[in-house]
């Protein structure tokens, strides 16, 4: 191995990564202790010469009160010069309590004001004899009287240097002990990892599949206790592969099995979606053929109004001039409502019946009806209680509606929304035990959710768990036998999804069932 690969090999090793971690923390370690120190020993020295030379200025205040009461200065400079040359000030100022320089001293060489350090202290004198006022009251001023300020400034070019001496002696020692600690540290760590060569070479071995291969373990310590747990990994991964061979032969049994079961739905699902197709193709057709019969009632029904209208005064004049008279096995009186009733209820259904042969035509084709705004849902209702009323006269069957008149208005399809609650109610109707019970119809609005709600109760046999999930899927029905379809509830579901809405069931077997339907809104309820 050459010299370039040697060094590659060392720097992309786990132990030169642990030498770097250990050296650049020592060296951050020592660089921040060694910079504590230096800036504390900086600090107290400057603290000491700032401390000597405020009492250098207290001494010489305290020798200046004679001369500068007198303000003599020939005294005071030779005060300040003898200061001065035994401490090697910078300068030295005096002047009396009113700002009056009596000596200024100053060396020649100029120096910036911020390499100084100043200290200021008064001159006080005290009285050598007690006053009159002083002996009778007995009070003394021991304060004294400030007369004048002695100022001094010192160069700190000394405080520098020996700054830089004790910065040069700190990095240097610092240094000195990165190395001795780096190399120790890269002696520890050779002596560490080179026992994980034996380890690695034993993973990289079954790395390429054998597992049967062993790593020889010549200690009992951690990198003798890792050999182990990889021996012993060895062995568990030799017994896994032999369970992984025995797995992935029952797997592939399993999934031939599950090829063959998902043959066996597909099938079922292209036959159901022949049968759609076949249900389409019925649609179209019948509605060419429904359509036809139905405009002739329609058109025949229409006639009949007209007539009736245009015959009702002659009737009307008969039975006022020969007295009343039975027709169609009623008397008039009760026969000429119940006719005009028949022509508008002719009218009114052949128009469903054109509407729900135009809906599955729609549906044949792929088509989605037109929805259109302000639909009343209390309107949709009431026209399917119309329907459904006329079953529910056979039986004992009571239908109760209620109707909040504070509901918003919805885009929809009335036809296809009296279809759905028609479908609804004659589901509630055959499971009504013995035909006996009541049926509730109640809308409401949710203010929360902004939806109207549309909720069918009855009091019938409930819905069985296991019938539940097919609820909704096409030709499922319980009433097969019975003339059932199986197509009620899919398709009502199918037009409420249209409708961007959802269909919920909530039955309990034997205490009946109730069918909520929420369509959206985005016209907000009415406010009192």
């Amino acid at each position: 191995m050459g010299l370039p690969a040697s060094l590659s090999w060392f720097f992309a090793s786990f132990r030169f990564r642990l030498f770097a971690i250990f050296t650049v923390v020592t060296a951050l370690a020592t660089t921040f202790f060694v910079s504590l120190y230096v800036i504390s020993e900086i600090r107290s020295q400057r603290n000491q010469a700032a401390a000597n030379l405020h009492m250098l200025a207290v001494n010489l205040a305290e020798r200046l009160p004679l001369p500068l009461f007198a303000e003599n200065r020939g005294a005071l400079l030779q005060l300040a010069q003898d200061t001065a040359a035994l401490s090697g000030l910078y300068s030295v100022t005096i002047t009396t309590r009113n700002a009056k320089t009596l000596v200024t001293l100053r060396q020649p060489v100029l120096v910036p004001q911020a390499d100084l350090l100043s200290a200021t202290v008064p001159v006080i004198s005290h009285p050598m004899v007690t006053s009159p006022e002083e002996a009778l009251t007995g009070k003394h001023d021991a304060a004294g009287i400030r007369i004048g300020t002695v100022h001094l400034e010192t160069d700190t070019l000394k405080l520098k240097q020996n700054s830089r001496r004790l910065i040069m002696t700190a990095a240097l020692i610092s240094f000195v002990y990165w190395i001795v600690v780096s190399v120790l540290c890269y002696l520890a760590l050779r002596k560490v990892t080179s026992s994980f060569n034996a380890l690695m070479q034993g993973l990289r071995i079954m790395r390429t599949g054998d597992f049967e291969a062993r790593i020889e373990v010549e200690s009992d310590d951690e990198p003798g206790r890792a050999a182990c747990a990889v021996n012993e990994l060895g062995a568990s991964l030799l017994e896994r592969e032999a369970e992984n061979r025995r797995l992935n032969e029952e797997l592939v049994r399993a999934m031939r099995l599950e090829v063959q079961e998902e043959k066996k739905q597909l099938m079922a699902k292209l036959i159901e979606t022949n049968r759609m197709t076949s249900l389409g193709l019925l649609a179209s057709s019948m509605a060419h053929e429904i359509n036809n019969p139905n405009a002739s009632i329609r058109l025949a029904g229409q006639y009949l109004t007209r007539a009736w209208k245009d015959a009702l005064p002659l009737l009307v004049k008969a039975a006022d001039d020969e007295g009343d008279f039975v027709l169609g096995g009623l008397p008039f009186s009760v026969a000429r409502n119940n006719i005009q009733e028949c022509g508008a209820t002719i009218d009114r259904n052949t128009e469903r019946i054109a509407q729900v042969v135009q809906d599955l035509r729609s549906y044949s084709l792929g088509e989605r009806n037109m929805l259109h705004p302000g639909v009343n849902i209390n309107q949709v209702v009431k026209a399917a209680l119309t329907i459904v009323r006329s079953h529910s006269k056979r039986t004992d069957i009571t239908i109760v509606a209620d109707m909040n008149d504070d509901v918003p208005m919805i885009t929809g399809s009335l036809h296809q929304l009296e279809q759905v609650v028609v479908n609804l109610l004659m589901n509630a109707l055959q499971a009504m035990p013995a035909g006996k019970g009541m049926i509730a119809v109640r809308t409401s609005y949710n203010q929360e959710s902004n939806e109207v709600i549309i909720e069918v109760c009855d009091e019938g046999e409930g819905i069985p768990p296991e019938t539940r999930e097919r609820l909704l899927e096409p030709f499922f029905s319980t009433r097969i036998d019975k003339g059932g379809s199986g197509l009620g509830l899919f398709v009502a579901n199918f037009i409420v999804t249209a409708h961007n809405g959802r269909m919920k069931f909530d039955s309990v077997p034997g205490n009946g069932t109730t069918v909520t339907i929420h369509l959206p809104t985005t016209q907000p309820a009415k406010t009192a």
